[in-house]
């Protein structure tokens, strides 16, 4: 038998004894069945049994018939808990939670950039300003990377910068140690472009939705985000960029110039030119929400709509965008409302909370982020996301009951620590994606992506003692 199937097994018989404590009264029936899906999803994600995003679907369907009982079954009231059992929409929103909405909508706005060209035509208006020498190439395609990535699927966006280099490949030496460099720090720039924005990354776009869910709307938003995530990641980017070339240097003497030619179908120009004005717009409502009040995922539909409407998406493009991420990431956030609906959030709150005082905040926000770095190092980092997120929330208000800051700081935390995972090739898709063109080794990944994950650790925790 397969190892996975054997792992499974034990986490199926793991997931059985919170349902044994809750027959025999020692928890909540109602948090026994909440830790049983919880136990059985994270074995399902982490042994990849069935399909990521199925088991987003087994979540919201177990849900629906342990808290909800649609059918009037006896032996399942006691699950519901005290009072009316939850109604099967307060699950089933998870599907159109705004947070998904918002994702749907960043899918949209990056296959409408995609198919008019705009990443050739940024690399173009870039590159130039970075000059000819290899250091400073590497540093602009980390940085358009980067850029691109704040916006779009870190995954497809090192696909396209990876193609887009292509000919830089073709010209060097399969012996120059440089080609590393390039291979290696396109996969990461998109990784940590990903902490950037609340749509640059699955986990944000979970820790996001599970933030707004649970109240704390009115203390984080699109622009309060980029104000904590940017400077992280520029810190955490040029960090990158100074151990590939330290790792990784040029040969004496090269030189690098790099162009690209634009898409040059009629009219492709007014079409480029369109889709830049419908994206600026849309990042400049998200920026200000604060100020209009219209919600982020509320501002998604803006571009979903112009881009439909205008022939910029076809249906075809619609039927392409990544709808088992949605999926999976609608997983996420049921699980966050299961724990809160069942009142699992709550006595996981209390029973960390006696391990934990207020004084050892910091350990705990250091604890969730390594658990989220080594779990993501080798599983996904949606999946990884999907398990932290939900129990971070409520260990923060039983351990600094009424602190916001803090609330927000160790769910952020949790989703850091899971896309700051990049030093396998497993790691995370962009890696994959790298790793496949081939021309490095795993341990030359993993030479500067621990070195990553490590001081990610440290200025999360540093930030916590400066702004706490």
């Amino acid at each position: 038998m397969k190892l996975k199937y054997v792992g499974f097994i034990f986490s199926i018989l793991l997931a059985c004894v919170p349902l044994i404590f809750s027959f025999y009264g020692y928890v909540p029936p109602s948090v026994g069945g909440m830790f049983f899906i919880f136990l059985i999803a994270a074995g399902l994600w982490i042994y990849e049994i069935i399909p990521g995003h199925a088991t987003s679907i087994l979540i919201i369907l177990s849900e629906i018939i342990l808290f909800s009982n649609p059918g009037k079954w006896e032996f399942l009231k006691q699950f519901a808990g005290p009072g009316k059992p939850n109604a099967p929409a307060v699950f089933l929103a998870s599907l159109a939670d705004s947070a998904v909405i918002l994702f749907l909508g960043s899918f949209a706005l990056a296959k409408s950039c995609v198919k008019v060209g705009v990443d050739r035509w940024l690399a173009n208006r870039v590159l130039p300003y970075f000059g000819t020498s290899p250091k400073y190439v590497l540093l602009g395609l980390m940085c358009i990377t980067a850029t691109i990535s704040l916006w779009m699927s870190n995954t497809a966006t090192a696909s396209l910068m990876i193609a887009l280099v292509f000919p830089l490949l073709m010209v060097l030496d399969k012996d120059e140690k440089f080609r590393k460099a390039v291979l290696i720090g396109i996969p990461f720039a998109a990784n940590l472009g990903g902490i950037g924005t609340p749509i640059g990354s699955p986990p944000n776009v979970i820790a996001f939705a599970n933030l707004k869910n649970q109240g704390y709307g009115d203390f984080i938003s699109f622009g309060s985000w980029m104000l904590v995530a940017v400077p992280l990641l520029i810190i955490l980017l040029f960090a990158a960029w100074f151990w590939l070339l330290r790792a990784f240097p040029a040969s004496h003497g090269l030189s690098l110039s790099l162009r690209y030619e634009t898409i040059s179908e009629e009219g492709s120009e007014k079409r480029l030119r369109f889709v830049l004005f419908g994206f600026l717009v849309t990042v400049l409502l998200w920026l200000t929400e604060s100020f209009h009040g219209i919600p982020a995922g509320v501002v998604a539909l803006f571009p979903l709509l112009l881009f439909t409407a205008f022939g910029i998406l076809e249906s075809n493009d619609l039927r392409s965008l990544e709808w088992d991420v949605l999926i999976l990431v609608a997983g996420g956030i049921a699980l966050g409302t299961g724990i809160e609906k069942s009142g699992a959030g709550v006595w996981f709150g209390e029973l960390i909370g006696k391990q934990a005082g207020p004084g050892e905040s910091l350990w705990v926000l250091g604890i969730f982020f390594s658990i989220g770095l080594f779990l993501s190092t080798f599983l996904s980092n949606t999946a990884t996301a999907n398990l932290l997120v939900p129990l971070a929330l409520p260990v923060a208000a039983l351990l600094l009951p009424g602190d916001e800051s803090y609330a927000i700081q160790l769910v952020l935390g949790s989703a850091l620590g899971a896309s700051l995972a990049m030093s396998l090739p497993v790691s995370t898709p962009p890696n994959a994606v790298a790793y496949a063109v081939g021309g490095f080794e795993i341990k030359d990944m993993a030479k500067v992506g621990v070195r990553i994950g490590i001081l990610g650790l440290v200025l999360v925790l540093l930030g916590f003692l400066i702004f706490k």
